[in-house]
């Protein structure tokens, strides 16, 4: 193992107590790959400097769940665990992906506004309708109600409400700073590119006193998670790149 290898080696056994097994196969397949990824880790992740190690672990845990990244799932976890993150705030940050992605099956609803006005009978607002839109408005902190709920709005009564519903709920943490539920949501919305769903929570951040510098932090570790999607996804054919006898 060179130098550099023994430095990736020693970081990732200090963070989280062993080496993913992506970053092996990594430095055995192409050492300069292997340098990019210790170097973009440190630039994108844990070497940024405001926020914590913990609550940069938990957005990576956060936007590797929403992404369906198994063992980046488990990394993450371990390396939030190590920095103290307890059962709760970890099952906050669950509660967290869910509604960022419950939230980004709306996306595309307010681009359909023109067709379902054609077809809908109950297409008009009405006064019960205008207000719980205002009051979403006010306590969000936007100039106007997001486009694709006012869409949703017209369309179902009943889905506005659950969707409500669901907010208070999977967005009322248990042990995680409420502004953080925000940041999380950011973040993975950034990750899943609903840039609705991602104004609104940023707004939300910022008006429960987050800081730009933190959100900034939130983007960098969103584009690293991200990115390692095609390490993670590409794991199998870089075993067989390693041990060509296993392929059939």
């Amino acid at each position: 193992m060179n130098d550099d290898l023994k430095k990736i080696d020693s970081f990732a056994k200090s963070a989280i107590g062993e080496t993913p097994e992506i970053v092996e196969i990594l430095g055995i397949i192409d050492r300069e790959f292997s340098d990019e990824q210790f170097r973009e880790n440190m630039a994108l992740y844990l070497g940024r400097k405001t926020l914590s190690k913990k609550l940069l672990s938990l957005i990576a845990l956060g936007v590797s769940i929403a992404n369906g990244q198994k063992e980046s799932i488990k990394v993450h976890f371990e390396l939030a665990r190590n920095q103290s993150a307890s059962d709760n705030e970890i099952l906050d940050v669950i509660k967290v992906v869910k509604m960022a992605l419950m939230s980004s099956t709306l996306s595309t609803v307010g681009s359909s506004d023109h067709i379902f006005s054609n077809f809908s009978k109950n297409y008009n607002k009405n006064v019960e309708v205008d207000n719980i839109l205002m009051n979403v408005t006010r306590n969000s902190g936007m100039e106007e109600p997001p486009k694709n709920l006012s869409a949703l709005s017209k369309i179902s009564f009943d889905l506005l409400n659950e969707h409500i519903r669901e907010k208070t709920f999977l967005l009322s943490p248990v042990e995680l700073e409420k502004k953080y539920t925000f940041l999380i949501a950011y973040a993975i919305s950034v990750s899943i590119r609903d840039p609705d769903c991602a104004s609104v929570y940023l707004q939300a951040y910022f008006n429960a006193g987050g800081k730009v510098d933190e959100a900034v932090d939130a983007i960098a570790v969103s584009r690293f998670i991200t990115g390692n999607k095609a390490l993670t996804y590409s794991a199998d054919i870089m075993k067989l790149m390693i041990n060509p006898r296993g392929r059939k």
